[in-house]
């Protein structure tokens, strides 16, 4: 049976940082919809290669943050 990489969700990098998600996207500008993008990458459900999903990937990427 073939294991699953084990890969680092977005909210557990900033958590290493010392901040979180919510707060991130607060400073940012961000509303509510694009936070829930924002989870929904961390999980893994969209990749963020179209639309804004690909505009908070880069976003997330100049901040320092590795995306999965």
């Amino acid at each position: 049976m073939l294991k699953r990489k084990k890969f680092t969700y977005i909210t557990e990098a900033m958590a290493k940082k010392g901040m979180k998600l919510k707060t991130w996207a607060d400073s940012k500008g961000l509303d509510n919809t694009d936070y829930l993008i924002l989870l929904d990458i961390s999980k893994g459900r969209v990749k963020g290669k179209r639309g804004r999903a690909k505009e908070l990937v880069e976003l997330l990427k100049r901040d320092g943050f590795k995306v999965a």
